[in-house]
């Protein structure tokens, strides 16, 4: 059966996490005639997911393993899309599994609105079993607009100043109208995580449409190290610099939104840094929000520096 969907999905050094993307995945329940596929692309110079991918699809699965070791994320994304069969690529990260239903979800949001992308939640799953206590809610680990099915998305609108950003981490897209290029993900953007938000920017800009799919939900799990709170404000702060970057570059007039982000995220410093003293936040061990917007406008003062990858195997030996 030809697949109506494809799915692809990154893998470099989690493997263990892979397996439960991969086995809930493939439960997906789709409308009588309608095919999905897996496709994993390994990111791993020693390609690390082989064997796993390759035994699961022995057993029938419908999956398929590609690799390719150089470090840029937008080559192996690039190369997913390539291969996909599907109307449309749905991605999800290899910390991330999705509920049964989520591709028919994303699929019906997409034929029913005729949008050029879904986009769904992001629901955190920690290892310890609870979020932890400088973030109770999880709302740093949260991604959730909490808008009704098929209400539309403004890159540019209210979402951002809600500190909620979109990603690729649990989207669709119509593969005829979002990535009609050689090169869907630029690949200058791909050496540090912050290749779809320059991708949805440039959709944003060329007038495509976006789309909230509140039933289309993944799981992300959050390891113990991971809810360190330095390791989110590097997180933060790197998701600052990627979305400095990626509007100066997609814009028309670059040098007019340089200032215009430059300044933000001069005030946003100024601002927390000034209540992160007036506060005493500096003093308790559970308050960490000015920290944090410190941390986002320092990230839109430095956009031009090397990003890189956070060290996530580095944080797990720091945390034991």
């Amino acid at each position: 059966m030809t697949p109506v969907i494809s799915v692809v999905v990154l893998s470099y050094d989690r493997v263990h996490l892979l397996e439960r993307t991969l086995t809930e995945g493939l439960k997906q329940t789709l409308p009588d005639g309608l095919g999905y596929e897996f496709i994993v692309v390994d990111n791993h110079p020693q390609q690390l997911a082989e064997d796993l991918v390759t035994g699961l699809a022995a057993g029938g699965a419908p999956l398929t393993y590609l690799a390719d070791s150089r470090r840029n994320i937008s080559i192996v994304r690039n190369l997913g899309i390539a291969a996909a069969r599907g109307d449309y690529v749905a991605f999800i990260d290899d910390d991330e599994a999705s509920d049964p239903n989520w591709l028919a979800e994303l699929y019906a949001c997409l034929e029913r609105t005729g949008a050029d992308a879904a986009f769904g939640p992001k629901l955190p799953l920690f290892e310890s079993g609870r979020a932890p206590d400088w973030d109770p809610e999880a709302w740093l680990y949260t991604l959730d607009f909490r808008l009704p099915a098929d209400a539309p998305i403004e890159m540019f609108g209210r979402f951002r100043r809600k500190g909620k950003g979109l990603g690729s981490g649990n989207a669709a897209f119509r593969v005829a109208t979002c990535f009609d290029t050689s090169e869907p993900f630029s690949v200058a953007f791909g050496d540090a995580n912050g290749e779809d938000t320059h991708l949805l920017f440039r959709l944003a800009l060329a007038g495509k449409r976006f789309v909230w799919c509140p039933t289309a939900i993944v799981r992300e799990f959050i390891e113990t190290e991971r809810t360190n709170p330095d390791y989110m404000v590097t997180r933060m702060k790197r998701g600052s610099q990627h979305y400095a970057a990626s509007r100066i570059n997609t814009s028309d007039t670059p040098g007019i939104t340089r200032l215009k982000v430059m300044g933000l995220g001069l005030a946003q410093f100024a601002v927390h840094a000034g209540l992160f003293l007036a506060s005493g936040e500096f003093l308790g061990r559970r308050r960490f929000a000015n920290r944090i917007g410190m941390a986002k406008g320092l990230g839109k003062l430095t956009y031009r520096a090397p990003i890189g990858f956070i060290d996530e195997a580095a944080a797990k030996l720091a945390a034991t």
